[in-house]
C-alpha cells in the first residue's frame, strides 16, 4: 500500500509540475516581448497587401500580466477594389491559464479622416464601455452588456490566445467582442507535423494546423473557414493561413520577422 500511495503522489506532481512548465513554457516563447511579423495577404495572383502583428510591452498588474499588441493593416497603393490603412491595438490580460481582453482601440485611416473606436472591458460590472469618433467628433457611446459573464477576446487577442491554447489538445469556442457585438471563434489542432514552403524560405517546414470557423468578419472581410499553419516548436508563429473572406480564398503568407533566437524549424522525416 504505501508503495502505491508513493507512485500515485508521485504521478499527481509530475503532472503538477508539468503544468506549470507548459504553462511558463507557451507564454513566455509565444507571448515574446518586440515579436514582429509580417504577412503579406495575396487573393489568387493579386498581392492585397500586408499585416504586421507586434508584441509592444508587458507589465505585471498584482497576479495578473498585461501583454500588449498591435496589429497594422495595410492594402497596396495599386490594389482597386479595397482600401485599408488601419491599425488595431489590445491590452490583453493573462492570468488562470487564459488570455483576454483589457482594452482595445481601433483606428481607421481614410483619405480625408481618421475613425477612433476604443473599447474597454469593464467584466467586475459585466459591460463594455465602446467610444466611437471620427475626425474628433462622437458617432456612438454607450455601454453593452457582457452575457453570462464571459471573458471576451477582441480581433488581435484571439489570435494571440489561439497559438498559446496549441500545447492543448482539445476543442475551442472562444467569444469574441468584433464591431459592437459579442461572436465566437472555434477551432481545434491537429498536433501531427506536416510539411509546407513558403516563398522566403528554400527548405521544408514543420508545422501543425490550427483549423476553425468564425463566426465574425475580420480583416480583409474574412469570415468562416480556415486554416492557420503554425510553426511546429515552443514559439508557434504563424506561418501561413488561409482564410474564407467575402473577396473568395485569402492567403496570409509570413514574408519577414523579428523574434529572438527563431527560426522556422526544419521537417524532418
Amino acid at each position: 500500500m504505501p508503495f502505491r500511495i508513493f507512485g500515485i503522489s508521485f504521478l499527481i506532481l509530475c503532472h503538477f509540475f508539468q503544468s506549470i512548465c507548459k504553462e511558463a513554457y507557451s507564454q513566455e516563447k509565444v507571448l515574446e516581448i518586440g515579436e514582429e511579423l509580417k504577412f503579406e495577404v495575396s487573393y489568387g495572383f493579386i498581392k492585397l497587401g500586408y499585416i504586421k502583428m507586434i508584441l509592444t510591452g508587458t507589465r505585471k498588474e498584482g497576479k495578473k500580466i498585461i501583454k500588449n499588441a498591435k496589429f497594422e493593416v495595410k492594402t497596396y497603393p495599386e490594389v482597386p477594389f479595397i482600401k485599408l490603412n488601419d491599425i488595431l491595438e489590445s491590452e490583453m490580460e493573462y492570468f488562470e491559464n487564459e488570455i483576454y481582453s483589457k482594452k482595445y482601440y481601433e483606428t481607421n485611416f481614410k483619405d480625408k479622416s481618421i475613425t477612433r473606436t476604443d473599447y474597454k472591458f469593464n467584466y467586475s460590472k459585466d459591460y463594455v464601455d465602446t467610444n466611437i469618433e471620427t475626425d474628433g467628433k462622437t458617432d456612438k457611446k454607450e455601454k453593452i452588456s457582457i452575457k453570462d459573464k464571459l471573458k471576451l477576446r477582441d480581433e488581435v487577442c484571439w489570435l494571440y490566445e489561439a497559438r498559446m491554447n496549441s500545447f492543448i489538445n482539445k476543442n475551442f469556442n472562444i467569444p469574441v467582442f468584433v464591431k459592437e457585438e459579442e461572436s465566437s471563434v472555434r477551432y481545434s489542432f491537429n498536433v501531427n507535423s506536416t510539411v509546407i514552403n513558403i516563398e522566403k524560405f528554400n527548405y521544408d517546414i514543420s508545422a501543425i494546423k490550427l483549423e476553425g470557423t468564425s463566426d465574425f468578419t475580420g480583416l480583409f472581410g474574412f469570415k468562416g473557414e480556415f486554416l492557420i499553419l503554425l510553426s511546429d516548436d515552443e514559439f508557434r508563429v504563424p506561418l501561413k493561413a488561409y482564410f474564407s473572406s467575402s473577396l473568395g480564398n485569402v492567403v496570409w503568407e509570413l514574408i519577414s520577422y523579428k523574434k529572438q533566437k527563431w527560426s522556422p524549424p526544419a521537417f524532418r522525416k
